[in-house]
């Protein structure tokens, strides 16, 4: 009985606008540091080992190595870096910051 009335009360909620949408996923909260206009251009990783890092510097740290053919998306940019999200391989569904010499798109 209690989850029949849960359910009707968050119908309730949802047909009155009350309940709103999920927030933006925090995975995305580094995007912050792009400077150019947002895009989704898929690519690849054309060198072997390249460092996804957290921020776009080289003293940031490491969120683990991209192995070549490794494929994402390239989201954004700030000078010489990229920020993506990766979609294949150990570290899928991850995003970070891939110095741009190493990314090819398709």
């Amino acid at each position: 009985m209690r989850a029949a009335s849960a359910a009707a009360a968050l119908a309730v909620l949802i047909a009155t606008g009350a309940v709103m949408g999920s927030a933006p996923a925090a995975t995305a909260a580094g995007a912050g540091s792009c400077v150019s206009e947002w895009y989704d251009y898929p690519g690849h990783v054309n060198k072997s080992s390249v460092n996804l890092r957290s921020s776009p510097t080289t003293s940031s740290s490491s969120k683990g190595l991209l192995a070549k053919k490794t494929r994402l998306r390239d989201l954004c940019s700030r000078g010489t870096w990229d920020y993506v999200k990766v979609t294949s391989g150990t570290h899928k569904n991850t995003y970070g910051w891939v110095y741009s010499r190493y990314i090819s798109l398709r």
